[in-house]
């Protein structure tokens, strides 16, 4: 009988923690830094996820799992940070409204697993509790009743919003004919004959100026596959100008017909990092975050400024890059 009822009460405490969609080799704990919190205040959780040594993150920012409910706001959730041994952790930043005892949401993350017919999963957080008071002062006349859900703004007045557009509409107007009076004089002037037209752009300008261009139009935010599509393109096309068909070739044999030179050093991981990452968006449908767009440009970059200081340092070399 003894037995039974430890049996029974083990099983009701499994019952009583949340299960989270883990596989093997995958752990994910949720540790809020309090027990209790005041409603309202800022709870700070941590974040810990170990991951099979077979797994690749899509993202690294955690996502809640479902809507949460009025009285649960998520203010701030980190970029989940590398460790060693295939350790991530992070801080969430999660404020509730609502006395008692609350459960912290449920958080997931994409992932890849190099086994065959799993080609992408989404690992969940296991979760907690936090005791959350209200706010009472010991022996006062206040109640319950007293704390109120998070009032929601009002909608704008639709006469103030037309208002406010006319009015913007018409100072644009005007600025538009401000300009127009102000470029009439210049067009009037004929162009001088000794005029230095602007230089042209050598392959490395062209490849510059086209990863500025791809930055200023904002692709990481418009469309993030033909953001890393642009980016990996404008470093090929630059290899071409040097008698590279890197068009043509797959990443692997891009690696294999570059000179030593230019896969020296830091340029190696630079190499992997940008063209491994831009295979990832292609090939396996990885859709990274759009701060993991903005890195991927800058690693870009500075691929690039190696690739020009071998140019610069080794013109022989220059004439054509292949082995």
């Amino acid at each position: 009988m003894r037995r039974r009822m430890g049996v029974v009460a083990v099983l009701a405490g499994l019952s009583a923690r949340p299960l989270a969609a883990q596989l093997h080799g995958q752990h994910w704990t949720v540790t809020p830094q309090t027990d209790s919190a005041t409603v309202g205040d800022t709870v700070l959780v941590g974040f810990r996820l170990r991951l099979d040594e077979r797994d690749l993150l899509f993202d690294t920012i955690p996502r809640p799992a479902a809507t949460q409910p009025d009285w649960i706001r998520i203010l701030s959730v980190e970029k989940l940070q590398r460790q060693p041994d295939r350790i991530f952790v992070g801080l969430a930043r999660i404020a509730f409204y609502r006395p008692g005892r609350q459960q912290v949401p449920i958080f997931q993350l994409p992932f890849m697993r190099s086994v065959k017919g799993l080609s992408r999963g989404t690992v969940s957080s296991d979760t907690a509790t936090v005791e959350v008071v209200p706010v009472l002062q010991a022996g006062g006349s206040a109640t319950l009743r007293d704390i109120k859900e998070p009032a929601r703004a009002p909608a704008p007045d639709p006469l103030e919003l037309l208002m406010g557009l006319v009015a913007l509409g018409a100072a644009g107007w005007l600025a538009w004919r401000a300009r127009q009076r102000a470029s009439l004089p210049a067009l009037a002037i004929a162009p001088r004959e000794d005029a230095v037209p602007p230089p042209e752009l050598d392959p490395y300008g062209i490849a510059l100026a086209r990863l500025e261009t791809i930055e200023r139009e904002r692709w990481v935010a418009r469309d993030i596959t033909r953001h890393y599509e642009r980016v990996a393109d404008a470093l090929r096309d630059y290899l071409e100008a040097h008698g590279v068909p890197a068009r043509e070739r797959t990443t692997s044999e891009l690696r294999w017909a570059l000179p030593p030179e230019l896969l020296a050093g830091h340029s190696r991981r630079g190499f992997d990092e940008v063209f491994g990452d831009a295979d990832l968006v292609k090939f396996a449908q990885w859709r990274p975050a759009a701060a993991e767009g903005e890195s991927f440009l800058r690693a870009a970059r500075v691929l690039l400024d190696g690739w020009r200081a071998v140019e610069e340092a080794d013109a022989p070399l220059a004439k054509g890059w292949t082995r």
